[in-house]
């Protein structure tokens, strides 16, 4: 039987393997190799090297391979990725937004709930982030009770609390948020539901709004119309949201591995678009991810 070449595709640098190459080099072409290691002296009489078309690939010793992921790419329907690329990169919202990037959190979420967040929100959060970490294997959440060790706080403004851990969160009158991300990697987040306005508003409807901005923070994700009005990443205004299906498969295939992380629109579009070409010939496509 005759095996089946396989692509390895890691941040869009052309890095294959070959199943005749018994040792599994991980081989990227010699120009590649040339920016990736500028002063490193490349002798060919020495240094393993296939020739694989026109390409001359060598091979590369970058010790992060050997904890590297490696799976296989997960195909969607193209409905599913129009709508996903809307969301997460506003496509059909921002015209020529082509350099905004994925962004998700590298690693896990350590949510501290300040004192002032009463219990009941405090459950509808623990809830909805225990069933996302549970099935997202890696979406990472957990909870902490030192504010110190967290990356991500959760309070509460109201008539008897007035303390606020963001700065930079403003002119807040509801539920808002604030985060920051280092090359696409979000590290920190700020939750703030202010209750000073709406004093008198149903727990249950601020409990809603509280968690429509939680699912928005594992990503920087967007509105969009594409959407049926009850989904949280709708812009249908309505205090009746929740996530639906449709919603937890977006978040899902946000953290899967699956796909080529913290991309830009071009780049998340030209994989997609090499990973369809090679699956219509009957090949793979894999996606390398360096820890």
């Amino acid at each position: 039987m005759k095996k089946k070449n396989i692509l390895f595709i890691l941040l869009l640098s052309s890095i294959y393997t070959f199943s005749q190459v018994e040792r599994k080099k991980r081989l990227i072409k010699i120009e590649d190799f040339r920016k990736k290691y500028p002063n490193k002296k490349l002798d060919l009489s020495t240094h393993f090297f296939h020739i694989y078309k026109k390409d001359t690939l060598v091979e590369d010793n970058d010790k992060r391979y050997l904890n590297a992921k490696s799976v296989e790419y997960e195909p969607k329907d193209s409905l599913f990725l129009e709508v996903y690329k809307d969301i997460v990169y506003q496509k059909y919202q921002v015209s020529g937004n082509k350099n905004q990037y994925m962004k998700l959190w590298k690693e896990p979420l350590k949510i501290y709930f300040a004192p002032s967040l009463n219990q009941f929100y405090r459950n509808k959060i623990e809830d909805a982030a225990n069933n996302l970490s549970q099935n997202i294997d890696s979406l990472d959440i957990k909870f902490v009770n030192n504010i110190n060790a967290s990356n991500y706080i959760i309070y509460q403004l109201d008539e008897n609390n007035s303390k606020r851990y963001s700065d930079d969160i403003n002119n807040n009158e509801y539920v808002n948020y604030y985060i920051k991300w280092n090359r696409s990697r979000i590290y920190d987040a700020k939750l703030e539901l202010n209750l000073n306005k709406y004093k008198n508003v149903n727990r249950e409807v601020n409990a809603n709004f509280l968690l429509v901005n939680f699912y928005k923070t594992l990503g920087q994700f967007h509105n969009t119309s594409k959407v049926p009005c009850e989904s949280v990443f709708s812009t249908c205004n309505s205090n009746e949201k929740e996530l639906t299906d449709f919603d937890f498969e977006i978040i899902k295939y946000q953290y899967s591995y699956g796909i080529c992380k913290f991309t830009n629109l071009e780049d998340f579009e030209k994989n997609h678009r090499i990973a369809k070409e090679r699956i219509s010939r009957g090949e793979k496509m894999i996606f390398m991810h360096l820890e």
